[in-house]
């Protein structure tokens, strides 16, 4: 190993994702402290993201390994380092779709994500309820949860990652073209089409809460 130079050697701890590219730019390979911080800030939002696509913590946990080896590889090739988030995501998307698509299978989990990390609570898309539910309710949200994994899982897995983006992360329109390397019409158009295939798809697998859940998903507010 080659020691740093001392006008590149860390001075201080980058406060911007730009400053963070900028410096990983400089001192990789000799120095991958800079990379280490990038994979602690990243680490949530990258499991977050694989594990929705996946399915579950292993395979989500080896995908998220093959994105930060494809980031340390490519960081150097990152000329705006302001889209350092858009482009972890489209890294991270294009891994596990081409996991997915490779290994012909598709993910069966949704709303949890298991973490050890207290710190990670954050990550977690749960759905709550300010009050204790009847255990009629409880079980009517119980069978529509499964009714929802089940039409999530036979979707095909790019718009299974136009959804997710769209609905679970909310990620602007812009993003996600940026993110699937699309036109931002051509986005919007595989968003809504991707919507009325989950309803579709949802109607298929449970047609007697059909209506009841779109009547919900009708009547929640635009992002």
């Amino acid at each position: 190993m080659h020691p740093l130079a001392p006008s590149m050697r860390l001075q201080r701890t980058p406060r911007s994702s730009e400053e963070l590219v900028r410096h990983c730019q400089q001192t990789l390979p000799q120095d991958s402290t800079c990379f280490e911080m990038l994979v602690a800030r990243y680490k949530g939002l990258v499991f977050k993201t694989a594990y929705r696509l996946m399915g579950n913590q292993a395979d989500a946990d080896d995908q998220a390994q093959e994105v930060f080896l494809k980031i340390y590889r490519r960081i150097k090739e990152l000329d705006d380092p302001q889209a350092l988030t858009t482009w972890i995501y489209r890294i991270t998307v294009n891994t596990c779709l081409d996991a997915l698509r490779k290994e012909k299978r598709n993910p069966i989990e949704l709303f949890e994500i298991p973490s050890d990390n207290p710190e990670d609570e954050a990550n977690k898309t749960e759905i709550k309820d300010t009050r204790s539910p009847t255990p009629e309710e409880a079980a009517v949200r119980n069978e529509a949860l499964e009714c929802i994994e089940e039409t999530w899982a036979k979707m095909e897995p790019t718009n299974r990652a136009i959804l997710m983006l769209r609905e679970i992360e909310e990620r602007p329109y812009e993003e996600i073209a940026k993110i699937l390397d699309m036109g931002l019409s051509a986005i919007k158009m595989r968003i809504h089409r991707a919507r009325l295939l989950f309803k579709q798809l949802l109607d298929q697998v449970c047609p007697d809460l059909y209506d009841d859940l779109s009547n919900k998903i009708d009547q929640k507010p635009s992002l």
